[in-house]
């Protein structure tokens, strides 16, 4: 290394990673599935670092072979890899063109129709032969083509039966297969049954075993539940689908059964001439550590608590009926938080947040919450979902109001404490918003509130306008 920066001293190094480059090329082998359904990561030398694909039928799909090629280089390279390509009868061949001879291409890839022509002009280290290749040059044979008339006894007996094997796959006289990667199936779970069922008990029954088996199989990846669906096959052919949601990712078998349970009860289902299959999928997933619980018990609600008695009331009301709490991208109060849609459609939890007050809302779809939570902990308790206009008298430029009239009810101030400035949002607003002063006060009756001015005197208005936004 410190020969190597001394020839290059803007030189960057890193430590390699194997691990890493392996599970790169695994991701980007399932990315070229659009090219070819037969696609598996090169184990060959120098380093896992190709792919393999069998485009046996799949090049009329795109206009021809090479238009397959070029449109698969150009998709590589535009993740930032560096990327060569060779099209050839056999695997053998197809690796060692790949490495050496379209390296010297132009178009960066080559194709090969003739076995005999391309192994002519092709390297002996193009056969994956790993140091043989520098004993056959110390004998002079440098090009692949040389070997193929060289009688195949004296080959074996002078560089071993490995060479001949490679030589053989690279001419096709030996097959050599291609092992693909098998598609990513979702986890699930499956009974049959010789005779169909016929009660919702015993549905209810097979939907408890396969939540079982199917967050076993959640755990030993480390997942957790997103959104899972049923799917209850009747003997005539027709299928019964039924799907839930879960505001966090979960693999407790007895909270899914039981959604599942609620889904059964009210979908009223046509069980017809019985059902003889009952499968669980695992639609939408996502990561789920383990969590260790406490020895003692603090009194603080848990999260995980939560987010089931969510589950339960979306199953049980819909995904209109519940929702939920959360923070939004503002520095403006009343735009900081605000109510959201049921957690299967937005799959977010509130743990961890910092919101006080109510977390969930059931009401009718037509009504709305009046009062939203604040997101900050130095925020009032109650802050209104809209600022009220109120007539205040204060000291000029930025003092504290001395008096106000809110609802046609004249407060006196005891106390003031700010201001507290906020911008606006020049991303958001138009040019007509304006800066806003926001003071807690305190009145003589002991109530407090919390209200703002609207304007900075003298710079973007001669008559602020004050506003009451909270309470106390």
């Amino acid at each position: 290394m410190a020969d190597a920066k001394a020839l290059e001293p803007l030189m960057r190094t890193a430590p390699a990673k194997p691990d890493a480059d392996t599970r790169l090329l695994q991701a980007y082998a399932r990315a070229c599935g659009r090219w070819s359904p037969f696609v598996a990561p090169d184990p060959g030398q120098p380093g896992d670092d190709g792919i393999l694909l069998d485009i046996t039928g799949c090049a009329r799909l795109f206009g021809g072979e090479d238009k397959l090629i070029a449109a698969a280089l150009e998709a590589s390279r535009a993740r930032g890899l560096t990327t060569y390509a060779a099209a050839a009868p056999s695997i053998g061949l197809a690796w060692g063109l790949a490495r050496y001879q379209a390296r010297q291409s132009e178009t960066g890839w080559v194709s090969a129709d003739r076995i005999d022509t391309a192994l002519a002009d092709m390297p002996v280290e193009g056969l994956r032969i790993g140091e043989t290749a520098a004993q056959l040059r110390r004998f002079g044979l440098k090009r692949a083509g040389d070997l193929i008339a060289l009688p195949r006894a004296s080959l074996t007996r002078r560089f071993g039966a490995g060479l001949v094997t490679r030589l053989d796959q690279a001419t096709g006289r030996v097959e050599e297969s291609l092992n693909p990667l098998q598609p990513l199936t979702d986890c699930r779970a499956r009974l049959r049954f010789p005779e169909p069922l016929l009660l919702l008990d015993s549905l209810k029954q097979c939907v408890d075993e396969t939540a079982r088996s199917l967050c076993e199989q959640l755990e030993t990846q480390g997942l957790g539940l997103r959104r899972v669906e049923l799917n209850l096959y009747r003997i005539d052919g027709k299928l019964i689908l039924l799907g839930v949601g879960t505001a966090a990712p979960a693999r407790d078998p007895a909270h899914i059964a039981r959604l599942l349970y609620e889904k059964l009860d009210r979908a009223e289902i046509d069980i017809g001439f019985g059902i003889d299959v009952v499968e669980l999928r695992a639609r939408e997933t996502a990561p789920l550590k383990g969590r260790q619980a406490g020895l003692l018990h603090t009194g603080e609600p848990d999260p995980e608590e939560l987010d089931q008695l969510t589950d339960r009331l979306v199953v049980r009301l819909g995904d209109d009926q519940v929702r939920r709490a959360g923070r939004r991208e503002s520095h403006i109060p009343e735009r900081a938080a605000g109510w959201r849609p049921g957690p299967s459609l937005t799959g977010s939890s509130l743990s961890g947040s910092a919101l006080s007050g109510s977390a969930l809302s059931v009401c009718e779809p037509a009504q709305t919450p009046a009062l939203i939570t604040a997101p900050a902990p130095d925020r009032p308790l109650l802050i209104l979902a809209r600022p009220e206009p109120a007539q205040a008298v204060a000291e000029i430029p930025d003092g504290p109001p001395r008096s106000f009239i809110w609802r046609r009810v004249r407060h006196l101030v005891h106390r003031a404490e700010g201001p507290e400035r906020l911008a606006p949002e020049w991303w958001r607003d138009q040019l007509s918003a304006r800066t806003r002063d926001y003071f807690r006060v305190e009145t003589r009756e002991g109530r407090r509130f919390w209200l703002y001015r609207e304007g900075l005197f003298g710079l973007e208005t001669r008559t602020p306008n004050w506003f009451v936004h909270g309470a106390s």
